[in-house]
């Protein structure tokens, strides 16, 4: 039952006083958006008779958001809404407002109609609704683009396994003098081919755990027990052989140490200088890792560099390849959130524009993709492209996971190629996934968190290497398990198996 001071929707009969919400938002200009202050005016003008509300934004580069926006919850600054980053921490700490009430609640309809109370209800904190899940799936299927017409010049087919993957770059090694056959995902080349998360998780009830950063450092492995009331097996990475005898034997240890010596197999295919991060020589790649979200983007980059490239996906994940229902493993949580400081004198305001925002296709579009005519076309009633004589490098660009994305109000791109079509159908139906054993766990780190630092600073050191295939795979292992043990990992191995054992029991 909401509380007396959540009485109003969004659509009031009356004229409200007029409000202007502080918004922060993470980004860089022409990075993560571009000419987006149109937009938010036109919301302005369209609600002006009704929520009456101005939008005050303002965007901190990525590089300082994370020590920027702890200051301002701790000095308490004024602002309505922004991205939490320390989501977990922000919550003990008091400073998030609960936003239950406002949710499941028939006088917000934008918000009771995108958030079921089952996604409300896997995206809490603490029990808590501390912030608003932003996702428009729960995966974006991760893959290898490649030059399709390449592969055509060599009359070969379709990629569809590691092994044709690994024939073409030959040939591209052999024959394009000029390109690099795969390029570099940051410093970690490869970044998670070789891997099948779906079915470690699914399958092998497997799961990988503690990292951070992006690809995320995990470096920690947990089984949970056939009958998933109990963890059956815990190993970090270079532990030896018998940590890991309690594991599913296909997802535990050959799991693996396949994809690092895979990725010592393919390692004469990407750029001398990955691990420094300095391979974006502006010579051209002939493949490299992708999310199907980037077709569009990714042809029109490769497009500019060569008229005659055609691009093709291979999804590395078997279930996706296959697009098989109930095999995305998933715990139903959102990539990012949006939250409310507690001390906000607006949060009734602020959650009446969230309402705005959900409450139609239509006003969702609006911060997806700018003014309708002048930024974006309709295609149809779920896809959209770029008018024809608009230049998409110039063209409205908003970071929709930091606001606007939802599973119920979802567009794709016009004029995919039906097989990336097909992919990307996939991931937006609600049959695509299934929950696992661990959905709801939420690991508090804070009992371990000086070893967690250390930790991740001997990720830091080591995965690059193990990740893009440089150095020798046994040795490195055996380093970084020497300075996890020192670093205290076994201290970090015990509170997580605690703490998954502790929440199994009461499921």
């Amino acid at each position: 039952t909401p509380n007396s001071n959540a009485t109003e929707g969004t659509e009031p009969a009356t004229k409200k006083a007029p409000v202007t919400l502080n918004i922060r938002f993470f980004g860089n200009e022409n990075g993560h958006y571009r000419d987006v202050d149109p937009a938010f005016r036109e919301f302005e003008k369209r609600t002006q008779d009704t929520l009456n509300t101005k939008l005050n934004v303002v965007w901190t580069p990525a590089a300082d958001y994370m020590t920027k926006h702890q200051l301002w919850m701790t000095s308490g600054e004024d602002i309505d809404l922004f991205i939490p980053w320390d989501l977990a921490k922000f919550a003990k700490d008091g400073v998030l407002a609960d936003l239950g009430e406002y949710f499941n609640n028939p006088k917000y309809p934008g918000l009771q109609k995108a958030f079921s109370e089952e996604y409300i209800n896997d995206n809490k904190i603490f029990g808590k609704t501390y912030a608003v899940p932003v996702t428009n799936a729960f995966m974006d299927m991760e893959g290898v683009w490649y030059r399709k017409d390449l592969l055509k010049k060599y009359g070969m087919n379709d990629i569809s396994s590691y092994d044709d993957l690994y024939n073409f770059l030959e040939k591209v090694k052999e024959n394009e003098k000029d390109m690099i056959p795969f390029g570099n995902y940051g410093n970690t080349a490869f970044f998670k081919l070789f891997t099948d998360i779906n079915a470690q998780q699914l399958e092998g009830k497997v799961f990988p755990f503690t990292g951070q950063g992006n690809p995320k450092k995990n470096f920690v492995y947990v089984q949970i027990a056939d009958d998933g009331k109990s963890v059956a097996g815990v190993a970090a990475y270079g532990d030896p052989a018998s940590e890991w005898a309690n594991f599913h034997p296909e997802y535990g240890l050959n799991y693996l140490m396949n994809q690092f010596n895979q990725a010592k197999r393919f390692n004469k295919f990407i750029p001398a200088d990955t691990l420094t991060n300095t391979a974006g020589t502006g010579m051209r790649q002939a493949a490299g890792y992708m999310t199907v979200g980037g077709f569009k983007g990714k042809e029109a980059e490769q497009k500019a560099l060569d008229p005659n490239a055609e691009i093709g996906f291979w999804p590395i994940m078997k279930n996706n390849q296959e697009m098989t229902p109930g095999t995305q493993s998933t715990d139903g949580k959102a990539w990012n959130f949006m939250a409310i400081p507690a001390s906000s004198k607006k949060i009734e305001r602020t959650m009446e524009f969230l309402d705005w925002v959900f409450s139609s296709q239509e006003n969702n579009d609006l911060f997806n993709f700018g003014i309708e005519g002048k930024n974006w076309e309709a295609v149809g009633d779920k896809e959209w492209k770029i008018p024809d004589g608009v230049d998409p490098a110039k063209n409205y660009s908003f970071p929709g996971y930091q606001l606007t994305w939802n599973p119920t109000l979802t567009r794709i791109p016009a004029g995919l190629p039906e097989q990336i079509q097909q992919y990307t159908e996939y991931q937006f139906k609600p049959d695509t996934y299934q929950k696992h054993v661990l959905a709801g766990f939420t690991f508090d780190p804070e009992p371990v968190k000086n070893e967690m630092a250390k930790c991740n600073t001997v990720m830091d050191k080591y995965l690059p290497f193990l990740l893009s295939g440089f150095g020798d795979v046994e040795e490195n292992l055996a380093k970084m398990n020497k300075d996890l043990k020192d670093s205290g990992v076994d201290k970090i191995k015990e509170e997580l198996k605690n703490q998954i054992n502790a929440f199994l029991a009461q499921k």
